[in-house]
């Protein structure tokens, strides 16, 4: 068998482990635009501090574990086109290749908001090493930084940028923090802990022009505020790379569509990790990215194996502040409260159902919060307690 695999983020990567795990034989190769072996995006925002890391700090294998396992990597290759048809796909500098089963896994990239000015000195993204390497050789000489986008990557390194001594603003579009994975209040709280390590928000803010000549001087908000800068990193979430699907009959809409294989509507071709869009939905994590490589593994195999998207999960972990989300953190007709002067916590509940909860401070219920989130459970006969007793009874 012939396994053609587009990507080597984790999704192509836990796809490639998972077939060689039980085919011996078969040939793997995985195709990558980029010059570097798999790594680990989410580390890359902590990584801003560090000027002392090597690349192999964060490689998720180095290249004897390929090597070990007969997988095949063509680096600095892009796969130009698709042919379902003649089962083959066309690379840009090595020719084509035959496959019996195709996975696309391809990932996304930055989705840049419509500013103006973002082709200016000074203004970033953060989704590659080498994005890394730029960021941190600009800031060596400059004070103030802007992240653009709150989100849990914005927050990391908005961080990081604030351990080397910068004055660091985060500028986000929503009301208050992380609205996705926390409700009104821990979000406030959050903030005020964070403000006490130096950072600055500005919310209900949309940049709208980054302002300078040839480098970044400020932003201005479509509200007419401009905060000062000297750096900004955009970090506004990520859209699938979906254009790897032009000229085929792949379906797509968002991302490129699979079923719980991870199965595309054309046969032998399946689709995993920032490109895949499940049940309406592409998830962008790390985590997701992981399992559905290994399912679409699986499958490629024959082993028939379903993808069961779980509850949303999030864990932020900045110097000493913690927090831990899980499930519905919005909807519930019942919230519970568990608070003192280290911790904050929240348990969501509908008709005596849990639907979710957060976590802050302390964290060490976080495995079990999550299990009770996920099987649902029902907490009705226990309300009467006290809260923290609910929350231990988990």
């Amino acid at each position: 068998m012939n396994y053609i695999i587009i990507g080597n983020g984790i999704a192509g990567l836990s796809a490639a482990e998972e077939i060689r795990k039980n085919d011996d034989l078969g040939k793997i190769i995985l195709i990558s635009g980029e010059e570097y072996l798999t790594y680990n995006r989410v580390k890359l925002s902590h990584f801003i501090s560090r000027e002392d890391y090597a690349l192999k700090d964060l490689l998720v294998h180095d290249t004897n574990w390929y090597k070990d396992r007969k997988i095949e990597v063509l680096l600095n290759t892009k796969v130009i086109s698709i042919d379902t048809k003649l089962k083959k796909v066309i690379t840009d500098n090595k020719g084509a290749f035959k496959y019996d089963k195709l996975l696309i896994a391809n990932g996304s990239s930055p989705f840049i908001p419509p500013i103006s000015g973002v082709d200016k000195k000074g203004v970033f993204t953060l989704r590659t090493v080498d994005n890394l390497k730029e960021v941190q050789e600009y800031m060596k000489n400059i004070n103030t930084v802007s992240v653009v986008g709150g989100g849990l990557l914005g927050l990391e390194a908005a961080w990081s940028l604030n351990k080397l001594g910068k004055k660091v603003n985060i500028i986000e579009f929503a009301p208050y923090l992380l609205p996705r994975q926390l409700d009104e209040e821990i979000g406030s709280y959050l903030q005020q802990q964070l403000e006490k390590e130096g950072l600055n928000f500005y919310f209900n803010a949309a940049a709208e022009e980054f302002q300078g000549d040839k480098s970044l001087k400020g932003i201005k908000f479509k509200d007419g505020r401009i905060v000062e800068s000297d750096l900004a990193l955009i970090s506004t979430g990520v859209r699938s790379n979906i254009t790897i699907a032009e000229g085929t009959d792949i379906k797509v809409e968002r991302g490129i569509i699979v079923d719980e294989h991870m199965s595309t509507n054309i046969e032998d071709v399946y689709a995993a990790g920032d490109i895949a869009q499940f049940d309406g939905m592409v998830l962008g994590l790390w985590s997701a990215a992981t399992d559905q490589g290994k399912v679409a593994g699986a499958n490629m195999l024959g082993n028939r194996q379903e993808y069961k998207m779980p509850k949303p999960a999030t864990t932020l972990l900045i110097g000493d502040i913690k927090m831990f989300s899980v499930g519905n953190v919005n909807d519930g007709e019942k919230e519970i409260k568990i608070q003192n002067e280290n911790y904050f916590h929240k348990l969501f509940l509908d008709n005596g159902k849990l639907i979710g909860g957060v976590l802050t401070g302390d964290i060490k219920k976080m495995i079990a919060l999550k299990k009770a989130v996920n099987e649902n459970r029902n907490l009705s006969e226990i309300l009467d307690k006290e809260a923290e007793d609910i929350l231990n009874s988990l």
